[in-house]
């Protein structure tokens, strides 16, 4: 294969990543279960602080009780960056997120996700997607920095 023929797969790989980082939030803010837990390889591993979460079933066990606890949630994707190596690659996305809690809870956050993926034949999946905390609290950011009380980083 040709260098540009590589260069082509390496845009198209990373294209189909981005893709997989925005099915994720949009699944999330749409509260679709299985589009959210489809963002996942089999064996992947979601841990935002609270302690790994692995596997399509635990997952989705995971995913409906968030779903439970809030009523409305609006992630946004901004900067990222990916590395890709072969079948594999890993990736860092910031993100804020907004929320309103089944009991009428406001949330703001800031976070970043550390990510691995790899390719399967349904396309590229989550192997591991870690959240790490920066910020909770006001979105003036007057509030509290560093992950909410009972998560950790």
């Amino acid at each position: 294969m040709s260098d540009i023929e590589n260069c082509g797969d390496a845009i198209a790989d990373r294209i189909a990543i981005q893709d997989l980082v925005h099915r994720y939030c949009d699944a999330l803010c749409q509260r679709d279960h299985k589009a959210l837990v489809d963002t996942f390889a089999a064996d992947g591993v979601w841990d935002i602080g609270q302690g790994e979460v692995v596997g399509r079933n635990a997952l989705s066990e995971k995913f409906h009780k968030v779903f439970e606890l809030f009523d409305h949630v609006l992630q946004l994707t901004h900067n990222g960056a990916v590395e890709l190596n072969g079948d594999t690659a890993h990736g860092r996305w910031y993100v804020t997120e907004y929320g309103l809690t089944a009991k009428g809870r406001r949330t703001f956050y800031i976070i970043h996700y550390d990510d691995e993926y790899c390719r399967t034949e349904k396309g590229w999946r989550f192997s591991r997607r870690t959240g790490v905390w920066h910020y909770q609290d006001a979105p003036d950011l007057s509030g509290n920095f560093g992950p909410p009380p009972g998560f950790s980083t």
